[in-house]
């Protein structure tokens, strides 16, 4: 995260001394910069002033300094301050960090939307995983999570396939198309597995600290994320692009080629993952925030009456063992 990684509350004294320096600096150096080409000019044009200044080491050392440091300040880069509530991340350790300190709030929710739910559960588990071994005076913990629906056919993740020669197409070019033997390695080695992970660790939360009430349920969506989308106690919100890449994998024995949506194989730029907090004093964070924490809940409420024919999970709630075994 930046280094004003709280993004929250009202600027310091010190902070708002500096942006309003920042504001103002532009205009001293202009000002400055029209003031020595003045002299300079009106030293060449009228001798007494020139003398003077001369006279005055002006056109010495002292205004040749001068001149030097102001243009050195014009063009020399400075380090542009961050934004207050926005943060840019190199890598999703770095997202462990925020998630960590959403599960101190008395009541936790996350809300997610991606594929399988893989690298949101490598973020929740350390969480997790504490919860299940100590006490906390934690409330509640409510999950909401969305994923790609794997049972009918998609173009991305799909496979690929050599062009014809007789396309005319350039040689080495692939169609992409539908792969049932990808959907199903995703369904069974991610999704299905994830969620039972999860389960597993809701349900140690549970042993160990019974009075937090657990909601956690999945809704699987025909809308194909281009995004992650982490929403942490719907007040930081996080966006990692998938990426698109090119590869070989293989089920079942056999070698398939698909074309794959990287999670984080790919890196665009320096940042993998944006975020913004609706806490921020700035208004366009703030909006921001709101815009993605109000698309997932839109894609969260529809889900509850969209269904698909054939889920790929078949419990996508979780619930106690012990009404399990009731039933």
């Amino acid at each position: 995260m930046s280094s004003d990684s709280s993004g929250i509350g009202r600027p310091t004294r010190l902070r708002r001394l500096r942006r309003s320096l920042s504001d103002w600096k532009p205009r001293v150096i202009k000002w400055a910069l029209a003031l020595v080409v003045v002299l300079g000019v009106a030293a060449e044009i009228f001798d007494p002033l020139g003398d003077l200044l001369k006279a005055q080491d002006f056109v010495g050392g002292s205004f040749a300094a001068l001149v030097a440091l102001i243009l050195f300040d014009a063009v020399g880069e400075s380090s542009p301050e961050e934004t207050s509530g926005v943060y840019v991340l190199g890598d999703l350790e770095e997202l462990g960090q925020p998630v960590a300190e959403a599960f101190k709030a008395r009541h936790v929710r996350i809300d997610f939307h991606g594929f399988s739910m893989q690298t949101l559960l490598g973020l929740l588990r350390p969480s997790l995983t504490r919860l299940g071994d100590q006490e906390t005076a934690m409330r509640d913990l409510t999950l909401h999570l969305v994923v790609a629906h794997l049972n009918l056919p998609l173009t991305i993740p799909g496979k690929l396939e050599p062009a014809p020669d007789s396309a005319g197409l350039p040689a080495g070019t692939l169609y992409f198309g539908d792969s049932p033997e990808n959907r199903e390695r995703m369904r069974e080695d991610f999704t299905k597995r994830n969620w039972e992970e999860l389960n597993e660790l809701l349900d140690r939360v549970h042993e160990k600290n019974p009075h937090i009430a657990i909601y956690c349920e999945v809704r699987e969506s025909p809308n194909v994320p281009e995004r992650k989308l982490y929403i942490l106690n719907q007040e930081q919100v996080f966006s990692a692009p998938y990426g698109i890449r090119r590869k070989t994998t293989s089920w079942r024995g056999r070698s398939v080629q698909i074309l794959d949506t990287e999670g984080f194989g790919a890196r665009h730029g320096n940042a993998r993952i944006i975020g913004w907090d609706r806490r921020s004093p700035s208004r366009s964070t703030q909006e921001l925030a709101e815009h993605h924490i109000e698309w997932q809940r839109n894609l969260w409420d529809t889900l509850e009456y969209v269904r698909p024919e054939r889920p790929v999970l078949d419990d996508p709630r979780w619930t106690p063992p012990e009404e399990r075994t009731s039933h």
